[in-house]
Order: structure tokens, then C-alpha cells, then sequence
């Protein structure tokens, strides 16, 4: 199809299609993946692949600029000052949940496809959890503070992974081995890019308090402006120095949010700094973003023949128990026990937004290299199906 036809029916049914999950109680984003599966390659069709991407580039870019902007909102919404607060118990619950998850992630799919980039990518995945379906779960649950703090550190662990893994594709792809010591100086890389945009937002944001000027022109935009410029520029430097664009994006959402730190925060500035979020969530969030799901569906084109339904089930059994053991285990070293621990663990087990772009990056970086169209399809699904059970489940256990 044409860019505009095309651009049209997408979004309008990615948009009508989520309302209604979201009407019901799920989120929207399972709704606007279904809708790249149906009128991608998958079932109808309409929309043409090449090498496992819609052909028009310009659909393509609308799709990135939606990730950017998905990322940049998740920034300011992780918060510098929440994180440096994280009590204890939300570290060791969202540790032990990640490094369980990734060992059960890793084993699945590596004695499928003998593949390591690959099954590392899975593995991440599934490491993670979604915080924006947390948020929204544990509304009144006495252990939410608990869920959203683990939540929100295995947001930072995975965007952490996942600049490992964008290092190491990029050695891979020129040919250079990954060794010990590849992976030893991109953590240097990581920890100093974070360092560097912690130290300069800490100048410009909370000291010298470079919004307040933009704050006069807010009428005209100016203020939302400059936050996607610094997304778009620090996704640039992340990219130039063999990270993933969204590792950028998201530190621009926390280079912001850093306004809530300053000594003295008037009321004007929180429901400005508010205002800004609501902008992005509305005006660009909720047409920008349902693109790049709609793109992650238009790129779910398996050889159905080739899936190992095995392996499908197998990761969907590991993802549940992931979390489920992990964050359990976790729960009970910290003093939880009995059917907290089953509450704080299903909980965890919510995926959503950014597994999603670390699977479609990692396809995207390793098509050549083991990741396949069928495993891409497997995780996916994998991904959907948490996203659809966890709150079912998580009701069940909270008021069972």
C-alpha cells in the first residue's frame, strides 16, 4: 500500500483495537500487535516484507520515532531520585527475579537453536518486567511500593543488557570475537554514558534549571520540543558509540525528570513538568507509539511449519516461573512469606513495551546470526500471553 493509505489503516485500527483491550482491562499494546499480525505478511498480507521488514521506510521511520518517544516517556517516569531510593527488598526481589529469569530464558531456547546472541536477546526479555502494567495492577495492593521499585530496577538492568548485547552484535557483525574483555569496557561505556548524562542533567536541570526558560514558551511548544531533540540526540550518541538508540531516548526521559529533585520544586513547575508528560502520553505517545507495535506485528511472519510449539510452550512455562521462582525466593530472603510471596511474584511476571523493542532489535541485528523469524514469532507470543494473563492471574491471587 501507498505510505499515507497504509499510515491511515494502521493506525486507525491499532487505535481502535487497543481502546477496546483497554476498555476491558488489558493493555492496548496487545491490541495493536494483533493488528500487524493480521494485515502483515502473517495473514492478509497487505502490508510486503523485505528481509523481515515492511518495505516502506517511511512507515519504518514513523515506527522508530514511536519507540523514541515510548522510551523518553518510560525515562520520565523511572525517575533518578526514586531509583537512588529503592529500599532493599525491591533490589533483592528484582535481582534474584531477573538472574533466574534469564537462566531459565537462556537454557530454553539455547538447547533449541545452539545460538548464544540469540538466546541471550530471549533470555533479556524475559528477564524483564513491564512496569507500566505493574503501576496499573498494584493499584491497591499493601505491596505495590515493593512491586514498582523492582519493577522500575529491572527496567535500568535491562536497558543495562541490553547495551551489552548491542555491543556485542556489533563486534559480532564486524567480524571481532566477544571475549571477557568486549564485555568488560561496554560496561565501562554504559556506566560512564549514564554517568555523564547523571552529571550534566544534576548541572542544567536541577541546578541551573535550563526549563524555566523554556517554561515561557510552552504555549507554543517549545518545552515538549526540546525534550524529543534530546531524545533524538542522546539516541544518536548511544548509537555512535555501539549502544542501542533507545538506551539514549530513555536517559533523556531521566535527564528531565530530574526537575523533581530540585531543593525547591514550586507547585507551577510539577503540574508544568506534568503537563510535559501529559503531552507526550497524549498528543504523541498514544499516536506514535501504537506504530511501533503495529510494526513489531508487520515483522511476525514465521514458517509455521519450521515453529517448535515445544519450545513455545516451554518459554511461556519459563517466563511464569521466572519471575514466580525468582521474585519468590527473593520475596522470602527479604521476610515475606506464604501467599505474599505467590502476590509479589505473579505480579512480576507482566511484559510489555520494551521487551518488545529488545526482541525487535535483536531480530533486526541477528537475522544472519541464529535469530529466525520463528523465534522471533515464539517470543512474541511468548510476550502477549504474559501480558494478557498476569493481571488475570495477579486478581486471582490478590483477593483468592
Amino acid at each position: 500500500m501507498e505510505f499515507l493509505l497504509a499510515l491511515l489503516v494502521l493506525l486507525l485500527c491499532a487505535k481502535v483495537s487497543g481502546e477496546l483491550l483497554h476498555r476491558y482491562g488489558f493493555s492496548p499494546l496487545i491490541g495493536e500487535v494483533a493488528v500487524g499480525i493480521l494485515l502483515g505478511p502473517a495473514i492478509l498480507g497487505w502490508v510486503v516484507l523485505k528481509d523481515g521488514e515492511p518495505t516502506s521506510e517511511a512507515i519504518k521511520g514513523v515506527a522508530m520515532l514511536g519507540l523514541i518517544v515510548l522510551m523518553l516517556a518510560a525515562g520520565m517516569n523511572s525517575r533518578f531520585d526514586m531509583l537512588m531510593k529503592v529500599k532493599f527488598k525491591a533490589f533483592v526481589v528484582s535481582v534474584s527475579g531477573v538472574v533466574v529469569s534469564l537462566a531459565l530464558g537462556f537454557g530454553v531456547v539455547y538447547a533449541w537453536s545452539q545460538q548464544l546472541l540469540p538466546s541471550l536477546f530471549v533470555a533479556a526479555a524475559l528477564s524483564n518486567t513491564a512496569t507500566e502494567i505493574v503501576v496499573r495492577i498494584t493499584e491497591h495492593s499493601r505491596f505495590r511500593d515493593l512491586m514498582v521499585g523492582a519493577a522500575l530496577i529491572d527496567d535500568v538492568m535491562a536497558v543495562y543488557i541490553l547495551g551489552i548485547l548491542s555491543t556485542a552484535t556489533l563486534k559480532q557483525a564486524i567480524g571481532q570475537p566477544i571475549d571477557v574483555g568486549v564485555l568488560f569496557w561496554a560496561t565501562v561505556g554504559i556506566v560512564a554514558f549514564f554517568a555523564i548524562v547523571g552529571y550534566l542533567s544534576s548541572k542544567l536541570i536541577i541546578k541551573a534549571d535550563i526549563m524555566k526558560k523554556l517554561w515561557k514558551l510552552e504555549r507554543r511548544g517549545v518545552p515538549l520540543a526540546f525534550a524529543i531533540c534530546l531524545a533524538l540526540a542522546l539516541a544518536v550518541i548511544a548509537q555512535r558509540i555501539g549502544l542501542h538508540a533507545i538506551i539514549g531516548a530513555y536517559m533523556a526521559g531521566l535527564f528531565i525528570g530530574r526537575l523533581r529533585e530540585r531543593p525547591v520544586v514550586t507547585l507551577q513547575s510539577r503540574i508544568r513538568l506534568n503537563a510535559m508528560l501529559d503531552d507526550i502520553s497524549t498528543s504523541l505517545q498514544s499516536i506514535l507509539t501504537p506504530m511501533f507495535f503495529v510494526y513489531v506485528g508487520l515483522m511476525f511472519a514465521p514458517n509455521w511449519s519450521q515453529v517448535n510449539f515445544i519450545v513455545l510452550f516451554a518459554l511461556i512455562v519459563a517466563a511464569f516461573a521466572g519471575k514466580l521462582i525468582g521474585c519468590g525466593a527473593g520475596a522470602a530472603a527479604v521476610g515475606y512469606k506464604g501467599r505474599e510471596l505467590a502476590e509479589i511474584g505473579t505480579a512480576m511476571c507482566s511484559r510489555g513495551s520494551l521487551e518488545l523493542a529488545m526482541l525487535q532489535f535483536g531480530f533486526l541485528s541477528l537475522r544472519g546470526y541464529g535469530f529466525t523469524p520463528e523465534l522471533f514469532a515464539v517470543m512474541v507470543v511468548t510476550t502477549l500471553v504474559t501480558t494478557v494473563l498476569t493481571p488475570v492471574l495477579f486478581k486471582y491471587v490478590a483477593e483468592g
